[in-house]
């Protein structure tokens, strides 16, 4: 074969109206470029008639050919090849110019960038932290020095390593004329990932979209700082090929970022190349994990700990663990870890409440608690209040799974009067900002950093705690509280400051956070407007989800151990990597709303996260790297964030991400089956078939598989919480196929 290169980016063109088509305001030309370092010069545009150009250039003949499909989509392909000579640091590229441009368009580009990130700057190290001076009830959103559009004067431009985005695309609403744009391209060419580049000119009235091969970046971007790059062309011979494919969906009548980012749910996996492998049963990992767990216990200080002795590794409240994970030990944990959830509990409970009703965020052991920590404990008394919000849900999903298991359970009273307090603290703080903030000092109460929807579960916390307690008054500040964050988050396509380290950059957490609220109030009150608010969260929810399968280099460690990304869910635009799952959730607030919509697409969603999270827990049989039987490390890394040599690499340590997949277990099903539509989804690592009222389940992997099935004969119905644990178990040894009917199924559980 003849030694040619060729270079292979997807686009293809949907046959929809744009309000700024291509003929009026929207540009697209097809380049051949040199560079000097990381700047590109002499770029020479084709100029296509009759669907072919020839330009010379530097002493070297470049053609190019253009090939439309009638097939659905549209599919455009630009085949640029190098006729004649050499081309040394050279390059190609497709730029969409938009000549009719505002600063007011809203630019997404999935996980990297929302509003173009187009925010106030701290350029602090990590891990930043606001300082007093920086203290504001009502500050700007304030993010870290990452890859992002100017919000005043100067340079404006994003680079991105198409590694950087969970899914290579960008999205732009026009609020002018109220349409939109999603662009959709694939990982890589045989050069390695694209860049992708987005930039404004200085009077902010033009903009250009770049999609370009290999990845020449201008600034690299690592943790908390943009850098020159030291990125520059490739060296090409005469025969060498590039191929450009993309596809662009556009919309009509669109009122707010929201409608474009809800768009985006049906369009994500345009380019999406998925493969799920069955390895290990949802109950083997769940026993690995709980093993691993009862490793973290300190008897002495009842709790879980997270590993350490320091402020930061051996008590956190919310966030990353803490009052989590004692939910599924307490639901389908053995007796044990069942007791020892219960006095964890009851020590947060009872001991660690501070003079404003909220609870410390960080302990050491010994009944030694402080505000909240990062490696040492924050100064001012600075506390992250997402984490008590997360302590306020997952306490009363506690109580309320505890009396589904024993209808005779009551809450201890010792817990009643500090859960009240806490419950009302909310309710006070809510009543007189009208905002629950980012950061509050703990002893106090009052908001030092607001302006974040960080603390938003506290909806979800407030509408559980209100109905355990038959507390009206609780609702209505919930539901006054979820207007007020749907408006002015949601609504705007923005989602920030939910973990404790990276100021105010979107983030992953707190989107999720928003939906599991607003279906946590749907489920509560049972009003359509939650419902509504829940879609629009998914939309954006979706957009930090990995769509498809990365691939990474061959010696990389996730190279060697094949690891399925789709479904991991990244963590935030400074923090440039996937994560396994939800930080810190099993993302059951998308299985429930798909069961109250019948949207496909969330089934589809949690199917992602559910099934993909146990690939990444270590096992004796599958050593990851050098991890603890049973960890399970947070860094999905598609990005060269921390260096090329940690793509698809982990540090050593356990992390959140053990306890969403516990929580996975305990609120997936292995098996859901829609009785009356017979309809049967398999997220646990078996594989199953139901014909009439068969069910027959085979288990391929190496270790038995006890697994939970859900017969859901009314999808709108709501179930108590903890109602997964209570579904009927079909036990499936190694290798083994089971057969058994679903009348048999429906005596053995609820």
């Amino acid at each position: 074969m003849n030694d040619f290169k060729v270079f292979v980016i997807f686009l293809f063109i949907s046959s929809q109206t744009f309000g700024q088509n291509l003929s009026s305001g929207v540009i697209v030309t097809v380049e051949a470029l040199y560079y000097n370092g990381r700047q590109s010069q002499d770029p020479q545009a084709f100029a296509l008639k009759s669907n072919r150009s020839v330009i010379a250039l530097n002493n070297a003949v470049w053609e190019c050919k253009k090939e439309s499909s009638t097939a659905p989509g549209n599919e455009t392909i630009y085949t640029i090849q190098l006729a004649k000579g050499n081309a040394e640091k050279a390059g190609v590229a497709i730029n969409f110019l938009f000549s009719n441009w505002a600063k007011d368009n809203y630019v997404i580009m999935p996980s990297a960038a929302y509003n173009g990130n187009r925010f106030d700057v701290l350029k602090y190290d990590y891990p930043p932290l606001f300082k007093q001076k920086d203290y504001s009830k009502t500050p700007p959103v304030t993010i870290t020095d990452v890859p992002r559009l100017n919000k005043y004067a100067g340079e404006s431009r994003i680079d991105l390593n198409t590694g950087d985005l969970s899914t290579p695309a960008i999205g732009i609403y026009f609020p002018k004329t109220k349409t939109g744009i999603w662009i959709l391209t694939e990982q890589a060419t045989e050069l390695g990932n694209s860049v992708l580049i987005f930039k404004e000119n200085e009077q902010r009235n033009k903009a250009e979209f770049t999609i370009a091969a290999p990845c020449v970046r201008k600034m690299y971007y690592s943790m908390t700082h943009l850098s020159p790059s030291g990125e520059t062309g490739v060296d090409l011979k005469q025969g060498d090929k590039v191929t450009f494919r993309y596809k662009i969906y556009t919309f009509s009548n669109l009122s707010s970022p929201k409608d474009l980012n809800n768009k985006f749910l049906s369009i994500r996996k345009g380019f999406a190349h998925s493969t799920y492998i069955n390895q290990l049963p949802f109950s083997k990992a769940f026993e690995l994990m709980e093993k691993q767990e009862g490793e973290f216990w300190s008897g002495q200080d009842s709790i879980y700990t997270l590993g350490g002795n320091s402020w930061n590794h051996k008590w956190q409240l919310g966030w990353v663990g803490g009052l989590m994970v004692t939910l599924p030990l307490s639901e389908i944990g053995c007796d044990s870890s069942a007791d020892r959830s219960f006095r964890n509990y009851h020590k947060i409970i009872t001991q660690s409440q501070s003079n404003s009703g909220f609870f410390y965020g960080c302990g050491k052991g010994n009944n030694q608690w402080c505000s909240d920590c990062f490696g040492g404990a924050h100064p001012d008394n600075l506390h992250l209040l997402r984490k008590n919000a997360d302590a306020l849900y997952f306490i009363y999903k506690y109580c309320l799974s505890q009396q589904l298991k024993n209808k005779e359970w009551k809450m201890p009273a010792a817990w009643k009067e500090p859960l009240n307090k806490l419950s009302e603290s909310f309710v006070n703080l809510w009543q007189q900002n009208h905002q629950w903030g980012q950061f509050i000092d703990i002893e106090t109460g009052e908001i030092k950093v607001g302006g974040s929807n960080s603390a938003s579960m506290a909806i979800a916390g407030l509408a559980l705690a209100a109905k355990f307690e038959n507390k009206l008054q609780w609702l209505t500040v919930a539901e006054e509280a979820a207007r007020y964050y749907y408006k002015n988050f949601t609504v705007k396509g923005i989602s920030c400051g939910g973990p404790g380290e990276i100021l105010q950059n979107n983030d992953s957490e707190s989107a999720f956070a928003m939906l599991e609220s607003f279906v946590t109030l749907y489920e509560t009150t049972k009003e359509k407007e939650w419902l509504r608010y829940a879609e629009d969260a998914a939309g954006l929810c979706s957009t930090w989800m990995v769509t498809y399968d990365y691939k990474f280099p061959a010696s990389a460690l996730f190279g060697q151990l094949d690891i399925k990304t789709t479904g991991a869910v990244w963590a935030n635009t400074q923090n440039k990597h996937g994560g396994p799952g939800i930080c810190t959730l099993s993302g059951d607030c998308l299985f429930k709303l798909y069961r109250a919509t019948g949207n496909k697409i969330y089934l589809g969603m949690i199917y992602d996260v559910a099934h993909n999270i146990m690939q990444y827990i270590a096992r004796e049989d599958r050593p990851v790297k050098d991890q603890h039987i049973g960890w399970i490390n947070e860094r999905v890394n598609l990005s060269d964030w921390e260096g090329i040599e940690n793509i698809g690499n982990i540090f050593h340590g356990n992390t959140w991400a053990q306890v969403s997949a516990m929580l996975t277990v305990a609120q997936i099903p292995g098996i859901y089956i829609n009785s009356g539509k017979k309809e049967l989804v398999v997220f646990d690592h078996v594989e199953a078939k139901l014909i009439g009222n068969t069910i027959t389940i085979t288990n391929p992997t190496k270790f038995d598989a006890h697994v939970r099935v859900f017969i859901d004969e009314i999808p709108a119905k709501v179930y108590p919480q903890g109602f997964i644990s209570s579904c009927p178990i079909v036990s499936v040894k190694a290798g083994e196929t089971k057969t058994t009917t679903l009348a048999e199924l429906k005596t053995k559980g609820y």
